[in-house]
């Protein structure tokens, strides 16, 4: 998760342009709110983060990582890789990906978020809260995986040893 800290923004810049910096991170965590798209708020702060004096390397780390994180999907694949369904680690995708218990617990995990960061200014606990929530987005994604687990476990269950010298693959 990154460094960038709308807290430390925020006291660091002068009383106008703090105002600004506000106006502009409240904005786009409205947005987040309704969407669970992140990536607006996170640029209002990387943006504000140069302003106040921050480090460039640092703003642009925090984009690169982020940007990887919304196109785990349309990464190309390689023919040997297993034909996982990825789920891009984006509010919007793990939501969608979630089934529909585990969405309610997301919404939850979210609104405690956004109103810690409308609080603080500091929007990295939503991110937590997407990264937290994309591997139960992906094993939904996947339910092949889940009963291929439960068969191993099965297997375990009943004595077989053989798990674990042959590689645990299922005959």
């Amino acid at each position: 998760m990154g460094n960038l800290n709308g807290a430390w923004i925020r006291h660091t810049l002068s009383e106008r342009d703090r105002s600004t910096f506000e106006s502009q991170y409240d904005f786009a965590l409205s947005g987040a709110r309704l969407t669970y798209e992140i990536e607006p708020l996170a640029e209002v702060v990387r943006e504000w983060w140069l302003h106040a004096g921050g480090d460039r390397d640092t703003a642009d780390a925090d984009r690169y990582r982020s940007h990887q994180d919304a196109t785990i999907t349309r990464r190309p694949q390689l023919p040997q890789q297993d034909p996982t369904r990825w789920v891009d680690r984006t509010g919007p995708a793990v939501f969608a990906a979630l089934s529909p218990g585990d969405r309610v617990r997301f919404e939850l995990d979210f609104a405690g978020a956004a109103d810690f960061a409308a609080q603080s200014y500091d929007h990295r606990r939503l991110v937590e809260v997407v990264s937290e929530w994309w591997t139960p987005a992906c094993r939904n994604a996947n339910p092949e995986h889940q009963q291929i687990d439960l068969a191993m476990i099965r297997r375990i269950e009943a004595g077989d040893e053989s798990v674990f010298t042959d590689g645990g693959e299922l005959s």
